[in-house]
């Protein structure tokens, strides 16, 4: 006759969270990995649709559209980590407001007074500079914006000779 109060014995049950737990633990950093570097790509590519349609705004439109940081969604800043606001030059329109979770560290290197002006033309002459991000000392990308207002990523030579730029 079958005994019906079978079970898992004690050990059988510590041998089993142990191996669950052993797992676990080597899986959660890979995890955390893969969460920072879609969340990273998440804002690469909400970096360069801004930039994009800044510039398609600018052709379409025949106006001046600047775009730069902004940290209380309002006005123009240099700190782009927050946030940044798309707006008609000339009639300081507001196209477009982005804002940013505060874990983002969107950082921009560039030249001029921090905006990037996209004339009727497309171009950008005074506001040629580099978007990139830091994670864990390293840069995990950068967009680099030519005079001519053309996009494009950075190379992984780039990104390693740029490295100083996450020291700050």
């Amino acid at each position: 006759m079958p005994n019906k109060d079978q079970g898992f014995t004690l050990v059988e049950l510590l041998i089993t969270i142990s191996l669950i737990a052993i797992i676990s633990s080597m899986a959660m950093p890979a995890l955390a990995d893969l969460i920072a570097y879609n969340r990273q790509q998440a804002l690469l590519t909400q970096v360069q649709d801004a930039i994009q349609k800044a510039r398609s705004k600018a052709v379409l439109h025949r106006q001046t559209v600047v775009l730069c940081g902004s940290s209380d969604a309002t006005s123009c800043s240099s700190d782009w980590s927050k946030g940044w606001l798309t707006f008609v030059e000339a009639t300081q329109e507001v196209l477009d407001v982005t804002q940013l979770p505060t874990t983002d560290e969107l950082r921009w290197s560039g030249f001029g007074d921090r905006r990037i002006r996209f004339y009727a033309n497309g171009t950008s002459p005074l506001s040629n500079g580099r978007f990139y991000q830091c994670y864990k000392q390293r840069i995990a990308w950068q967009l680099i914006l030519s005079r001519q207002g053309r996009l494009r990523q950075g190379t992984k030579a780039e990104d390693t000779s740029k490295i100083s730029l996450c020291s700050i």
